[in-house]
């Protein structure tokens, strides 16, 4: 998860029922602000779903609430669902100052996604939660499978892409890898929080990059 920012909605536009954030302005707005990606594993998703980060069930009124939409993936929002109901807010409070997300190999040579927590805030501690149930284990063997798919098809390849931006660029500065990794790092690239903390934890990247990680 990376920070966000909501646009306000277009002049004259409302949200009145489900169609209105399935279509037209409401959607593309949406789909603008969350980067065209999934707002919690950050990969692009084949099946879209609008998610409600905080679940209408108790207050209908946030069903059609514009600041309670976010772009999701079928996979993270059937994981979600109504549990997870007070995770970090990425509009409201920068995710990477309470999470950290990374790659690593696991004793059995299985690459999982290493989950840390930063901070003790509760909404951080849910977020990890859910992170852990998208990334590593799903709550169903159809989950656990989509789990899989995800890091080692999409998650896994990207990140390996990536690490040899930085190797190449470490090599042959000259030959604009820097502008490649500034891309990657942005916050609109597929799993942007993951890039940026392999940038800042390499003490000369840190310094390299530093106004792109702001």
């Amino acid at each position: 998860m990376v920070r966000l920012s909501k646009s306000p909605l277009p002049l004259g536009v409302t949200i009145e029922s489900e169609k209105d954030y399935r279509k037209g302005e409401v959607l593309s707005t949406l789909t603008t602000d969350c980067y065209e990606k999934c707002y919690i594993c950050e990969d692009k998703p084949i099946k879209i779903n609008i998610e409600h980060i905080t679940p209408h069930r108790s207050d209908p009124m946030l069903k059609f609430d514009w600041n309670n939409l976010f772009l999701a993936c079928g996979h993270c929002n059937s994981i979600k669902h109504t549990k997870y109901d007070d995770i970090i807010d990425p509009t409201k409070c920068d995710p990477e100052m309470h999470i950290a997300l990374s790659v690593e190999i696991t004793d059995n040579f299985i690459e999982q996604v290493k989950i840390e927590l930063l901070s003790t805030d509760s909404q951080a501690t849910q977020t990890v939660e859910l992170l852990e149930l998208i990334y590593n284990e799903g709550s169903t063997d159809i989950q656990k499978i989509e789990c899989s798919n995800l890091r080692n098809s999409h998650l896994v390849p990207n990140i390996r892409l990536f690490y040899q931006f930085i190797q190449d660029h470490k090599k042959e500065p000259e030959l604009g890898y820097y502008e490649t990794i500034c891309k990657e790092i942005d916050r609109s690239s597929i799993y942007a929080a993951f890039k940026r903390k392999i940038i800042r934890d390499d003490p000369e990247l840190s310094v390299a990059f530093a106004d792109v990680l702001q």
